[in-house]
């Protein structure tokens, strides 16, 4: 990556014995909306509060913008950060809040006033100036937020999952303004969440975290249709795993022994694979076939359904198949076909280009 405006390389950080993040190292370039995932404690927060400057990493180093930042304070370096709480002083008003960074900022009155204008008409408060915290909603405080953030222009925008607190129809709305308030004012968004749908919404490029590594980065299709481990497969959205055998690799196929599920056809991974070694092949729910019962061949198999979820566009079937442990999970869309009865015998099928093979 030419000119990246974050560079981590060989960053680690120890709490005493426990070591939070390990030899962490990757670009994140500018204007980019960059997001860490992982689940509670896989070290994404740590990360972020090391760029933050709010925590020093035990070894590594980090360049933000070309410059090394070995030692620079959090209020030296180009950043600014959302907190998941907000963080808004109560007894100031939407406008004294927002304005308040600029206070230790040499400008005239009337360059303060601008600045906090033009943040304020940005987030999409203008007429809410003089309301206090507690007159305010909470996608109402989470813009607050934002603006206080930006209105300092700093070069990166650090958000630790600023969005986690509001109810769901007004985080999808939030998602959406977030998004694009990133691209008006075109600086680079590091934003950190455990929502897997959040980052795919989101994100230009998405590192997924656990045990303190990184153990994916790629566009959100790339981590949803191409997960490099089980790990990344079973968090980004969901996953079928079938535990198989290598029978033998045909150029971009690999054939294989699933056992209960007779022969399975996958696409060969990026990695080479051996005959006799055992993998998984995995499957997403939406890429699998319901049909009336009669499977034959390759990449088919009979079974019954245990359970139907119906969610408005689409339904979800749980599907239990004998000599698996747990049950195929199908997504089906309710427009196109009839539906299919919980206790219904059917075959399920999918194309050898929708199963890739994992390690096992």
């Amino acid at each position: 990556m030419d000119d990246p405006i974050i560079r981590i390389e060989g960053v680690e950080k120890s709490f005493g014995s426990f070591q939070a993040l390990k030899d962490i190292r990757f670009d994140i370039a500018r204007g980019e909306f960059f997001s860490l995932l992982g689940a509670s404690g896989c070290g994404k927060t740590t990360l972020l509060r090391i760029l933050a400057g709010i925590e020093q990493p035990t070894r590594g180093q980090l360049t933000i913008d070309g410059k090394p930042m070995a030692g620079v304070p959090a209020n030296r370096r180009p950043t600014n950060m959302v907190f998941q709480s907000y963080a808004i002083f109560p007894h100031l008003t939407v406008r004294e809040n927002i304005g308040y960074g600029l206070v230790y900022q040499n400008l005239t009155k009337a360059e303060a006033k601008a600045r906090t204008d033009e943040a304020i008409e940005l987030v999409k408060l203008t007429g809410l100036d003089d309301r206090s915290a507690h007159q305010l909603s909470g996608g109402q405080r989470q813009r607050v937020a934002l603006a206080r953030a930006l209105v300092c222009r700093p070069k990166v925008l650090l958000l630790d999952e600023p969005l986690s607190a509001l109810d769901k129809k007004l985080r999808e709305e939030m998602q959406q303004e977030l998004r694009s308030l990133q691209r008006t004012v075109g600086i680079t968004f590091v934003f950190v969440t455990h929502d897997q749908e959040e980052a795919l919404t989101l994100s230009d490029r998405i590192a997924v975290m656990s045990g303190g590594r990184v153990l994916q980065i790629d566009t959100p299709e790339g981590l949803y249709e191409r997960p490099n481990c089980r790990e990344v497969a079973e968090f980004v959205g969901t996953m079928n795993l079938f535990p198989a055998q290598v029978q033998q690799v045909d150029g971009g196929q690999v054939i294989a022994d699933g056992r209960a599920l007779g022969n399975l056809v996958g696409r060969s991974p990026d990695r080479p694979v051996a005959s006799g070694e055992a993998i998984l092949m995995a499957l997403r729910p939406e890429k699998i076939e319901i049909s009336a019962a009669g499977a034959a061949g390759p990449n088919s198999v009979a079974g019954r359904v245990a359970s139907v979820s119906y969610l408005g566009d689409r339904s979800h079937y749980l599907v239990a198949v004998d000599g698996l442990t747990a049950p195929v999970v199908v997504y089906r869309s309710n427009s196109e076909r009839t539906a299919v009865a919980a206790g219904a015998e059917v075959a399920l099928s999918w194309s050898d280009a929708d199963a890739l093979v994992l390690a096992r």
